[in-house]
């Protein structure tokens, strides 16, 4: 995302968010197997933090030689769910190789995953969804993650009593969203004609197949210049079935990575659904007190935050480089359940970053 070129807009809308009205925006699908992206060699399709990081940084550049103007202009770098792996981890490479990079935003983040995974359950449980005999066994049998070391050691074991205990707790359809009831329809059923219309509490919850319906179709794949190559299977959301990603990237603490970037002052917003079951808001919150304190920066403010005469949540910043949004009614995916509020996270972001 560039500081805005008149020379260079591309227009586009999701749902009520214009984002494209503040700043140039480029999308990049990555790792190899996200979305319109491939490769003619199937082992590129194992892919890791460090494969992605590299790919990413040879995009840049070439894309740089193509575009020399935007040189000079500020970049700023975004992302949501699993970028909080590859965002991080391309700012940091980026400016090594004196890129303009100028701040960062990450959306319901995954930064240190285990602890990611325990903070569902406190998350689940506070909601009633995780029974008091479940809850007790799992901060039991999983008490060996040590958050304390988690900062320092790259790889930490789940036990297998734990391991069991996870999967049996596991509420894979309240991760997306912990409240509001999960689409009930198909892309068969988009296929056939069918109106898919599981709306709850406002939110259209089968936003995230209408994508894989409407990026299948033969002319918006001619429009967008996608599959020009003809792949022999469909455009997907997240990844193709053979796609592989390195485990113990995984499981990497993502807080070394924010702490070279705040020390290079890197101005980072992280913002959180707090009905997000996957990477719960309170979960991203405690990383960021124990980032804040390695660094020795203080809370120093925390306010409520509004839109439009609508409270949109909390606000906390530490210092004056790290802020951290909760959206009140958003879940997994902010700018899809609540995207006017998204879209003034994006606004404090960018343009008052830029004033």
């Amino acid at each position: 995302m560039f500081k805005p070129c008149k020379a260079f807009l591309y227009r586009f809308q999701l749902q009520y968010l214009v984002a494209s009205d503040l700043s140039n925006l480029l999308f990049i699908d990555s790792p190899i197997g996200a979305g319109w992206s491939y490769s003619k060699k199937s082992s590129d399709y194992n892919n890791g933090d460090d494969s992605t990081t590299k790919l990413l940084v040879t995009f840049m550049q070439k894309w740089y030689e193509k575009y020399p103007s935007f040189k000079s202009r500020d970049l700023y770098l975004t992302g949501s769910s699993y970028a909080g792996h590859f965002v991080p981890n391309l700012a940091n490479a980026l400016l090594e190789l004196k890129f303009n990079v100028k701040g960062l935003a990450l959306g319901d983040p995954m930064l240190r995953k285990k602890l990611d995974i325990l903070a569902r359950f406190d998350f689940f449980h506070s909601l009633g969804l995780v029974d008091n005999k479940v809850y007790d066994q799992v901060k039991k049998e999983c008490n060996t993650l040590d958050e304390n070391n988690y900062f320092s050691k790259f790889e930490t074991n789940w036990t297998n009593p734990c391991k069991l205990l996870l999967e049996d707790g596991h509420l894979s359809s309240k991760l997306f969203d912990a409240i509001r009831a999960p689409c009930e329809g198909n892309l068969t059923d988009l296929s056939l004609g069918k109106e898919l219309t599981t709306v709850s509490q406002g939110v259209d919850m089968c936003t995230f197949i209408r994508p894989n319906f409407y990026l299948n179709l033969p002319e918006v794949q001619k429009a967008f210049h996608g599959n020009r190559t003809n792949l022999p299977y469909p455009w997907m959301g997240c990844f193709m079935p053979n796609f592989v990603y390195n485990q113990n990237d995984e499981d990497r603490d993502m807080l070394p990575a924010l702490k070279s970037l705040l020390q290079q002052s890197v101005p980072i917003t992280i913002f959180s659904g707090d009905l997000d079951g996957a990477v719960p808001a309170m979960g991203t919150l405690q990383h960021l007190y124990k980032l804040a304190e390695e660094m020795s920066i203080k809370l120093t403010k925390e306010e409520a935050w509004s839109y439009e005469n609508k409270q949109g949540g909390r606000k906390y910043s530490f210092g004056d480089l790290l802020t951290f949004f909760t959206v009140i009614g958003a879940n997994h995916h902010v700018a899809f359940s609540q995207p006017s509020e998204a879209l003034y996270i994006f606004t404090d972001f960018t343009v008052n970053r830029l004033h």
